[in-house]
């Protein structure tokens, strides 16, 4: 869900800088990020990488100053042609926090077109999110959270999950923000999908690092952490 946000707002970004916005207009945009997250008692890293367009990819490759004779292939996300991806499997996160470097990104467009652009990455990560409170209050009929703050975020996000399937995702909330509560009607689920009451579902709190003098569609690093909890319960 936060995915197709960025999309918003990397296209709005296009149409402001281009003189021939449109599905022919044969540029993109780029984005790499850090992600840390748990991995039994460590904190371990992997990158995501993104790339946009008005237009319509036909691949895209992306390689980086800091491993050399390495390529990563991108792939489209749930077959949108505007938007390729790829995210470290969780077998190959590591405890080395990945090096600063450039990421030089190459697209080839359904018109045959070409388009060359970069993404510079620096080597700061965030720490994890410390969640202090997951719980679902009966009397209110929701599912309450806090965490504390994480130093240097920009910005949070909860997600809830039902096995590998995204049920619920939040708008971006401040760095401000410690405190949020969902409910069954509340907004954030994803369309057809209802808690059902006594069932577990895995909860996610993510925060944000945003590059240098960006903004939350241009990030440098992510952690999350991750807790259960039974709904109604």
């Amino acid at each position: 869900m936060r995915q197709l946000k960025i999309i918003t707002v990397l296209f709005l970004a296009l149409t402001i800088s281009s003189c021939n916005d449109g599905e022919n207009d044969a540029t993109g945009v780029g984005d790499v990020l850090i992600v840390a997250k748990k991995s039994g008692n460590n904190t371990v890293y992997g990158l995501s990488l993104y790339a946009y367009t008005f237009s319509a990819f036909k691949s895209v490759s992306v390689v980086s100053t800091a491993e050399s004779g390495k390529t990563y292939t991108l792939k489209s996300n749930q077959g949108y042609k505007t938007n390729f991806y790829l995210e470290t499997p969780d077998a190959e996160f590591t405890t080395t926090k990945p090096a600063a470097a450039t990421f030089n990104f190459s697209a080839i467009f359904e018109n045959n077109a070409t388009h060359e652009f970069q993404d510079v990455l620096t080597d700061k990560t965030l720490a994890l999110p410390v969640i202090e409170k997951c719980e679902y209050n009966t009397t209110k009929n929701q599912l309450e959270i806090n965490w504390a703050a994480v130093t240097d975020a920009d910005s949070y996000a909860i997600t809830i999950m039902d096995g590998s399937t995204v049920g619920f995702g939040s708008a971006e909330l401040a760095n401000t923000v410690k405190a949020y509560a969902i409910s069954a009607n509340g907004t954030g689920w994803v369309s057809g999908f209802t808690p059902e009451s006594g069932k577990t579902y895995k909860v996610k709190v993510l925060a944000f690092l945003y590059e240098p003098g960006g903004s939350s569609y241009n990030v440098q690093a992510s952690s999350v952490s991750e807790t259960t909890v039974i709904w109604g319960e």
